[in-house]
């Protein structure tokens, strides 16, 4: 079925939160973004998240249902003030993981030649990372499960359903706001954090926290599932 076509028809929040999918950047520069919000990229499995009268269910950029963090799911049902929500978002530790462990995993873990676990979750090299390293596409970050054994959070970004209404047609920043009044933070429930340019007083404090690369979106832009936006573009965390 069409994007189109899922608009179109009518639809209820448990079908939409079976045929929808996450939204997708666009391949453009994000400086040609209008009106841009912007927040850091993270690293993780990036899934739909449906909380429907205290179940959540998980499903992944392919909707395949994600089983395997009850933790997270049980925190989000407790943390939604609402009946039904539909929330774009990403399974990841960078949230809850202290890098005193990832820098012991990544002593331990020698076994063959890849990358470490600090490149993969924090960045290729952290605050020296060549201005020219070439970054990998954002859909091969966004399937990056993490293991279903090990302390991860999601972190919402996005706000497609609420109760009996599909927010798609409400402006980007309008469903943030809307999102903060719906669900409250816990240690494994955390809202991503965004901020208007300038952002240069963000940068040292995103890079230390490693983050290499930037979601622009225009904060009038509203959501098409499955599809690319024009007004959503992945850039690098600058170096300066």
């Amino acid at each position: 079925m069409s994007t189109t076509e899922q608009l179109v028809r009518p639809i209820d929040a448990r079908t939409a939160a079976a045929d929808w999918r996450p939204q997708r950047f666009s391949e453009g520069r994000s400086g040609k973004i209008h009106d841009p919000i912007v927040e850091p990229l993270w690293t993780g499995l990036r899934v739909l998240a449906f909380v429907d009268d205290g179940k959540v269910t998980l499903r992944d950029l392919d909707g395949d249902a994600v089983d395997d963090f009850e933790d997270v799911a049980r925190e989000l049902a407790e943390a939604t003030r609402a009946t039904r929500l539909l929330i774009d978002g990403y399974v990841t530790h960078q949230p809850v993981q202290p890098l005193a462990e990832v820098a012991e995993r990544e002593v331990a873990d020698t076994s063959v030649p890849r990358p470490s676990v600090r490149q993969m979750w924090f960045g290729s090299l952290g605050r020296r990372r060549s201005p020219t390293a070439v970054q990998p596409p954002v859909e091969r970050i966004e399937r990056q499960a993490p293991p279903a054994d090990e302390d991860v959070a999601i972190v919402l970004v996005d706000l497609l359903w609420l109760d009996d209404e599909p927010m798609l047609n409400v402006p980007l920043l309008e469903r943030k706001r809307i999102l903060e009044s719906v669900v409250d933070e816990s240690r494994l429930v955390r809202r991503g954090i965004f901020v208007r340019p300038p952002i240069d007083s963000w940068i040292a404090s995103w890079r230390s926290f490693g983050f290499s690369r930037l979601a622009y979106k225009g904060a009038n832009s509203r959501y098409t599932p499955g599809a690319p936006n024009a007004q959503w573009a992945v850039g690098d965390l600058p170096t300066r």
